[in-house]
Formats: structure tokens, C-alpha cells, sequence
């Protein structure tokens, strides 16, 4: 980690207007940096900048020994080693991961799957939790209810996707903050539900607010 406290902020998003996981990224980061004006905030959008996909030779240069590489697998490996770096400077995450189709958005997957070609992250050949004492704070904003006792629970495939990630193999702490029924007041059949989307945003914001001031103020201990 970095002499200064860093937050690196993912933000995945499609949409630079209008995006509830952001917004609630908004209200965390602020009270993050209100309460460490000594700390850093480096930002990535993978949602806008998405990277590019994976090819199979730039997913396999990390065991080309570095003089036999091809000009794009050095590029590859020196893209990955920036955002590698990037993680390991970094004393808290900020990961904002809105539900599209049941699963995390393509820019996400792509930036895992590129981070996964430094093979300091690599999650293979005995290396474990690389991560370890890092926390990481996923943001995801649902259109729908996913919860307990709702129609569609078991049908967000994102949550076990990035606890699997963040937790079991990069080993950072993770908290999540989930807002859902963004569609509520556009979607016909959610409409009787805008109540509860309301509280459910400002519960996100509320969630945010806490983890922010407190995560700071763990870095400054």
C-alpha cells in the first residue's frame, strides 16, 4: 500500500448520467475524503473506458520469459502491470457494479480478466488472497428486488460472482451496499413499489455515508 491513503474507484457503469452506482460511489467517496483530506482518490471507469477484450496471446505473455514476447503481449503485460499496481497501492476499493442481465457488466469482467494476466494476481501456481488487508466496497444497484422472498431471489448471479473474486481469491474485506427497484419509476409493473425503491436509495446513500467515515478512520489508526 501507498505512504498515502489511497482509494482506487471502479466505476462500471454504462451510464454517465443518471447512474444510481455511482451516485451512491458519489456520497462514499466524499465522506471517505472528508475524513482523510491527507488521502488520494484514483479513479478507473470501465463502464465509459472499457478495456479491450482478452486475446489469447496477450492471456498467456505472462509465461512468455519477457525477450521472447511479441510487441502486443509487452503491451498486454505492461497494461496489466498498470492496473495491478494500481490495486496494490491501494488501502480501499471501490468497485461500482450495477446488475446487468443477472451478472456484473462486460467492462468489469474484462478489467478482471486483465488484472489476472499480472502474475501477481494470477490465481494459480500457489499464489493466495494477494490482496490480503485490503478492503473493497461493492456498490450494485439492481433494477428489480432480489431479495429474500422476492420472485426473482437467487437470480442475482452477480453478488456470489464477486464475493468468489474480492473475497476467495484476492482476500480483501468486503462490504456491499445494494439499492434496489431503480426501475420502479419508469417500469409500469414496479410502479406500486416506487415507495420502497425511494428508501432503498436513500439507505444506499445512508450505508455509504457510514462505511465511508468509518473506513477512513481505520486507515488513519
Amino acid at each position: 500500500m501507498s505512504a498515502t491513503p489511497t482509494l482506487l474507484r471502479i466505476d462500471a457503469s454504462i451510464r454517465s448520467t443518471d447512474s444510481v452506482t455511482r451516485e451512491i460511489a458519489d456520497t462514499y467517496e466524499r465522506h471517505w475524503c472528508e475524513s482523510r483530506p491527507d488521502g488520494q482518490v484514483v479513479r478507473r471507469d470501465v463502464g465509459l473506458s472499457p478495456p479491450a477484450y482478452l486475446t489469447e496471446p496477450e492471456h498467456t505473455a505472462m509465461f512468455v520469459p519477457s525477450e521472447y514476447r511479441t510487441p502486443d503481449q509487452a503491451a498486454a503485460q505492461a497494461a496489466a502491470g498498470v492496473l495491478a499496481d494500481e490495486l496494490f497501492t491501494a488501502d480501499t476499493v471501490l468497485i461500482c457494479a450495477p446488475l446487468y442481465n443477472l451478472g456484473i457488466p462486460a467492462g468489469l469482467k474484462t478489467w478482471l480478466d486483465r488484472i489476472y494476466t499480472d502474475i501477481r494476481l494470477f490465481p494459480g501456481f500457489g499464489i493466495t488472497r494477494p490482496l490480503s488487508g485490503r478492503r473493497c466496497v461493492v456498490v450494485s444497484a439492481r433494477g428489480g428486488s432480489y431479495g429474500p422472498g422476492s420472485p426473482m431471489d437467487g437470480w442475482d448471479y452477480e453478488q456470489p460472482f464477486v464475493r468468489r473474486h474480492v473475497v476467495d481469491i484476492l482476500g480483501m474485506e468486503l462490504s456491499e451496499i445494494f439499492v434496489d427497484l431503480t426501475l420502479a419509476h419508469i417500469n409500469p409493473k414496479l410502479s406500486h413499489l416506487v415507495g420502497i425503491a425511494v428508501q432503498s436509495r436513500e439507505t444506499g446513500h445512508e450505508v455509504a455515508e457510514r462505511l465511508g467515515r468509518e473506513h477512513a478512520e481505520v486507515g488513519a489508526g
